[in-house]
């Protein structure tokens, strides 16, 4: 326990010389300050505490819509965009050098005196790290919590989910600093191959949902030639029965055989591109899945009857009954059922999907770090 002490003071005072613990901490504080300045009232929303409003008949206080898009904001952007990548950049420039300058000459030799094992030596640096991101994304939920609460009135516990979630988004990253940093001793060194494998990750995550998107609206498409097809069919056959010298019927007989090679040609695209997104989605399946580990929140957030900020971008935000119909066969369908599906399939993605597998990997790297740190000779 002493040593674990230890750990924490010597990890607080590496952080707290680097600056760059308490910046973040800071603007994780203006952050949570400009969310909390949105607000909601009978004509609309406001921002900034008043000093501008944005009419609308929907997003008002106290509709669904109002806690759709707050909530989104929250999950879609402060997590997604600040806490997910400006304030992990962050912390990873201010613990890459923990590890290397641990093992450094001069400064193991005292935690390695001590009646203990290596491993555990290992394990409890590991933790110590992860505590001080564990408290800048606390610090960052509370506050969020409070404008939830404040704003629109509901005290949601889910809010804190994100502090394991982008927890375990940051241990992702962080086994790949550790790994690096064991080998090379150097922190500028592992903070370099973690932004490179970060990235990496990134495309491989960005092509899968491209080729995903794709195979989806091909099946979707075909769908649509299908049902097509059948309909031009049966009104082809009943115009035939009545009148087999009717002028339309060259016209529907052309629409079919139009539909019949659309049908085809898609089915061949379909065919050159399905191994594509088979290989890659394998290959994901390997690989931690750091932006799905992060949707985790908004699939745990969002409104089960659709009153959420992906529904608000598709442009769905109107009441149900007064929804107009949109023809089947036409592009906007196309994209809202394609869009549909694919929310459905990631939504769908299991939590050992999602979690478990990244785990495995993340538990892989830091076995080899720690197999590193017991064998050297220090």
């Amino acid at each position: 326990m002493r040593l674990f002490k230890a750990m924490i003071i010597d990890a607080y005072r590496q952080l707290s010389a680097a600056k760059l613990f308490w910046l973040t901490l800071g603007l994780s504080i203006l952050v949570v300050l400009l969310y909390g300045s949105i607000g909601f009232n009978d004509a609309g929303m406001t921002m900034l505490f008043g000093l501008f409003e944005v009419e609308s008949e929907f997003i008002t206080e106290g509709s669904p819509w109002a806690r759709g898009l707050y909530l989104g904001i929250y999950s879609n952007f402060l997590i997604t965009i600040w806490l997910s990548w400006v304030a992990t950049v962050l912390a990873l420039i201010s613990t890459c050098s923990i590890f290397p300058d641990f093992v450094s000459e001069g400064s193991i030799e005292l935690s390695l005196s001590k009646p203990i094992s290596r491993i555990h030596i290992f394990a409890m640096k590991f933790f110590v790290s992860m505590l001080f991101v564990m408290l800048q994304v606390s610090i960052f939920c509370f506050g969020i919590f409070l404008c939830v609460g404040l704003r629109i009135g509901e005290w949601n516990w889910m809010i804190f989910i994100a502090i394991p979630i982008v927890t375990l988004f940051y241990s992702y990253l962080f086994s790949i600093t550790v790994f690096t940093g064991m080998i090379t001793k150097s922190g500028i060194a592992a903070l370099l191959v973690t932004g490179v494998f970060w990235m990496a990750l990134f495309s491989v995550s960005l092509s899968e949902g491209a080729l995903t998107a794709i195979v989806t609206g091909e099946e979707v498409q075909l769908e649509l030639y299908r049902d097509g097809i059948e309909k031009q069919q049966i009104m082809l056959d009943e115009i035939i029965a009545k009148s087999p010298e009717d002028f339309r019927i060259k016209k529907k007989q052309e629409r079919i055989d139009y539909l019949i090679t659309a049908n085809e040609d898609a089915q061949e695209l379909l065919g050159k591109i399905r191994p594509w997104q088979t290989g890659i989605s394998w290959a994901l399946t390997l690989l931690p899945k750091t932006s799905q580990t992060i949707g985790l929140l908004d699939r745990w957030l969002s409104n089960e009857d659709g009153f959420d900020l992906a529904a608000i971008m598709r442009g769905d935000m109107t009441e149900l009954e007064a929804m107009e119909e949109i023809d089947s066969t036409s592009r906007l369908a196309l994209r809202r059922e394609t869009n549909k599906r694919m929310q459905k399939e990631y939504d769908g993605r299991s939590l050992w999907y999602v979690v478990g597998t990244s785990i495995i990997f993340e538990g892989l790297v830091l076995g080899l770090a720690s197999l590193i740190f017991c064998r050297r000779d220090f």
